[in-house]
């Protein structure tokens, strides 16, 4: 082999693998937000789940980049281990995609896509039609990088090493260590996929001499997510285990299946006189039976995580804050998605600060520490978001994603706002307290009239998920109309009541103060559902 077939070899890798990262980048792009809403299902049934693995999988045309968001997710307390099981085994099904899509057979034709993608995202002024140019371009590149590869790799046929070492493939040890060390070394399934699709378009291997391959090749392909859990939690750990763990059963079921019947034949038969299609089918099939084999025992699968990476003594609570792996941080749906779920988790502590540092208003009694506790968490969670939006901000988005990075920013310092104004009331109460100097009767029943609004107008932000986004605004609008004027006429009643309640003129300025930060929580949540509206 000539150095100009190293050459040739390298160049064709190259400009495969910038093809497949254009092409998972324009079905990103071409998904925007609505991959993000599609996700947010995931957990609630597991095949819904399998499905969003999967579908997520083929867009992104990576499992480690899925598996990696998997385990940043569960770092930051978003996702629970046991939850993740199914979307992984949806994610091996979905990463099967990329071998029928190089198995294309468009000769001429990848050139021209890759010009005609080129010319979209040069000359044309639209976000969709520039997704669908990175997605052409990324294919005609993906079958440019194949040929080239091919090209380089067809004078091993000659080589007495290289065909023993193709010989060695049909040993399952053999075959096996090599796909997991190839897989390993380019970091991408795809990539060794690819290496070992154009040895076939070359002639140089038949399907059975890469059958055990496919198995190596797919625990190898779990090395990405396991390096990227290494500086995370226990959790995180585990769920790069459970993707490893299904790799593995899929090379010991296979093994054992491939001693026994001829998957060879069968394969074959699927496209005769094809390889670079038999070796696709057999990438899909492997995987979707050994899907289908662990999904009733998905759970199980998480135990034998559990097994492996134990806790140790008690468990360490989670700080619910965003933290980006390398492989997703300029990734923006995901990014979205995750700060989504972060301004949720955020939101539902404020309203808990807020219900309960009322409730103490109105019952008298202390409440400053749980409240603390929730401000310590939510300025936890509003760092996580700033980091992960300047993370978001720095990388490639379209104008859906910058409007959306945008209106994330704003709620994210609403919110922040919110709990410190939360924690003004809880303080007050405490020093009311301290001074035995309760409120009026009149005091308790405007503070009981205001709680009822803000949480009426908490529950309208909630349902802006799922309903009439126009008609919550409006109703949060009016809402922040009447306390304003509430907390105008009950500051206007409290001076009056203070000149005639000459001896206790504490209680009535740490009333009049506590009106202040109600009509500010009214201001920002005001602004929060503006902010969901052109959200939408």
């Amino acid at each position: 082999m000539k150095f100009t077939d190293i050459l040739s070899v390298l160049t064709g890798l190259a400009i495969f693998l910038y093809g497949m990262e254009v092409m998972g980048s324009g079905f990103k792009h071409m998904a925007g937000g609505k991959l993000q809403g599609f996700l947010e299902k995931l957990t609630k049934k597991p095949i819904v789940a399998l499905l969003a693995g999967l579908l997520v999988t083929a867009l992104v045309q990576s499992s480690g980049a899925t598996t990696s968001m998997l385990v940043s997710f569960v770092n930051a307390g978003i996702m629970r281990v046991e939850q993740t099981v199914y979307v992984i085994l949806g994610s091996n099904i979905g990463t099967t995609i990329t071998g029928h899509l190089m198995a294309l057979d468009v000769g001429l034709v990848a050139p021209f896509l890759a010009f005609i993608g080129v010319c979209l995202i040069m000359f044309v002024k639209n976000d969709y039609l520039n997704a669908i140019g990175e997605i052409m371009m990324g294919l005609g590149f993906v079958f440019i990088g194949m040929d080239t590869m091919s090209s380089g790799l067809a004078p091993l046929g000659q080589s007495e090493f290289f065909l023993k070492i193709l010989s060695s493939m049909q040993n399952p040890i053999f075959g096996i260590l090599i796909g997991f060390v190839l897989t390993t070394i380019v970091q991408s399934s795809s990539a060794s996929l690819g290496i070992i699709q154009s040895l076939a378009k070359s002639g140089l291997v038949m399907i059975k001499d890469v059958m055990y391959f496919n198995l190596g090749q797919n625990i190898g392909s779990c090395t990405t997510a396991m390096l990227a859990s290494l500086s995370f939690n226990r959790d995180a750990k585990r769920v790069s285990i459970i993707n490893f763990t299904f790799n593995i059963v899929n090379a010991l079921l296979f093994t054992i299946l491939y001693s026994i019947l001829p998957f060879d034949r069968w394969y074959e038969a699927l496209a005769p006189g094809n390889v670079v299609k038999q070796i696709a089918f057999m990438h899909t099939i492997t995987n979707v039976i050994t899907s289908a084999v662990c999904f009733p025992i998905a759970r199980t699968l998480a135990k034998v995580a559990y097994l492996i990476i134990p806790d140790q003594g008690t468990k360490k609570s989670l700080q619910p804050e965003i933290v980006a792996t390398p492989e997703i941080e300029n990734n923006a749906p995901f990014n979205i998605f995750g700060i989504n779920i972060e301004i949720n988790n955020m939101f539902e502590i404020i309203k808990q600060s807020i219900y309960i540092s009322f409730n103490a208003l109105l019952e008298h009694v202390s409440i400053i520490e749980a409240v603390n506790q929730n401000e310590l968490q939510v300025n936890r969670i509003n760092k996580g978001i700033t980091r992960n939006l300047q993370l978001l901000m720095a990388s490639d988005t379209n104008m859906q994603e910058a409007r959306q990075a945008s209106a994330l920013f704003s709620i994210n310092i609403d919110l922040e706002r919110i709990s410190d104004h939360t924690v003004n009331i809880a303080e007050a109460e405490e020093s009311l307290i301290r001074m035995d100097s309760p409120l009026s009767l009149e005091a308790y029943d405007e503070l009981s009239e205001l709680m009822d609004i803000i949480m009426q107008s908490l529950r309208a932000i909630e349902d802006m998920a799922t309903e009439d986004r126009g008609k919550l605004l409006e109703l949060v609008r009016e809402n922040e109309e009447r306390i304003d004027k509430i907390c105008q006429r009950n500051r206007e009643a409290e001076i009056e009541r203070m000149r005639k309640r000459k001896d206790e003129p504490n209680s009535g300025i740490i009333y009049s103060e506590l009106l202040i930060d109600v009509e500010r929580i009214g201001d920002h949540l005001i602004s929060v559902a503006e902010s969901l509206a052109q959200n939408s």
